[in-house]
């Protein structure tokens, strides 16, 4: 039951900060999608960029020959993510949605293990089941058009964070009341006991 619950409180803390920060992604995506998919392209253009200029200056002091292939194919992927903006709309669907699939398969499985433990699990799981779907529909990506597909995007990025904070509050609440009467059974006979 102990180990349950530091599970619990990891998936919950966990799932404030992403919601939030993903909350705010798909807000953002929703109204200014051009602007975010750019920053977006830029950053991650930018964050492996750098370790290709870093791998490619190590082939020029040590000249290990490995170096220099990976240091290239990095700086030309870094540099294709800076410039083609619409690469990264039509990659990120399928990032994303392979995110939600795993975060809602994890939830999928504290809902089950709540059920072995005999704690009321069924809200939990419908909301696991809906993040999995959420993620496949981003995986499959049936959208046409960068513009499209990033508003879309915002729209799901907000309906997912919604989801799955109210999974985690749901999940934390009905763990809570499980506790609570575990307690209250000890509790009970531990006065009957006495008696």
């Amino acid at each position: 039951m102990e180990e349950i619950k530091k599970g619990m409180n990891k998936i919950f803390n966990a799932s404030i900060v992403s919601s939030v920060v993903i909350l705010v992604l798909g807000i953002f995506l929703f109204i200014q999608p051009d602007m975010i998919v750019h920053m977006i392209s830029i950053i991650l253009g930018g964050i492996i960029l750098i370790p290709g200029i870093t791998t490619l200056m190590d082939y020029f002091r040590n000249k290990y020959q490995p170096s220099l292939i990976t240091g290239i194919v990095t700086i030309i992927i870094g540099l294709i993510l800076i410039i083609n903006t619409k690469l990264v709309a039509s990659i990120l669907p399928f990032i994303l949605g392979i995110y939600f699939v795993v975060n809602g398969i994890n939830r999928l499985q504290y809902a089950l293990s709540l059920k072995k433990q005999n704690i009321p699990y069924t809200t939990s799981l419908v909301f696991s089941i809906l993040i999995i779907l959420c993620g496949i529909l981003f995986i499959i990506n049936p959208f046409e058009g960068a513009l499209v597909i990033t508003k879309v995007m915002g729209i799901f990025m907000i309906l997912y964070s919604a989801l799955d904070l109210c999974n985690s509050i749901i999940l934390k609440r009905e763990f809570r009341e499980a506790e609570q009467n575990m307690k209250d059974i000890v509790i009970e006979a531990e006065v009957k006991e006495k008696k």
